[in-house]
């Protein structure tokens, strides 16, 4: 199973927001487009108050078909669109399968 990780740090004193809008963006998505994901926060080391999102997808081809459906939908993006005043920097993506 191949894994998304998607990869955000909350601005300071903001982190309850973005782990809560970061759950709700991964909600809609399960519940809208049915994309399995889970939100976790950094406990040890590297940057306090970094979130991850990862998702599992059966393959490549699966996951860009997922974001392009993801990209059309303007209940995702009113959602995303709140993670903007509480996170530090645009997140980034990455597209792991195992070896």
């Amino acid at each position: 199973m191949n894994k998304m990780v998607i990869v955000m740090t909350a601005k300071g004193g903001k982190a309850r927001e973005a782990i809560a809008a970061a759950k709700a963006l991964v909600e809609y998505n399960r519940a809208k487009h049915g994309i399995k994901s889970e939100v976790y926060m950094q406990a040890l080391g590297g940057t306090l108050g970094t979130i991850y999102i990862i998702g599992e997808q059966n393959d490549a081809a699966m996951a860009q078909a997922a974001q392009a459906k993801i990209m059309a939908d303007e209940g995702y993006w009113a959602l995303a669109l709140k993670l903007v005043d509480v996170i530090a920097d645009p997140p980034t993506m990455a597209f792991l399968q195992p070896v």
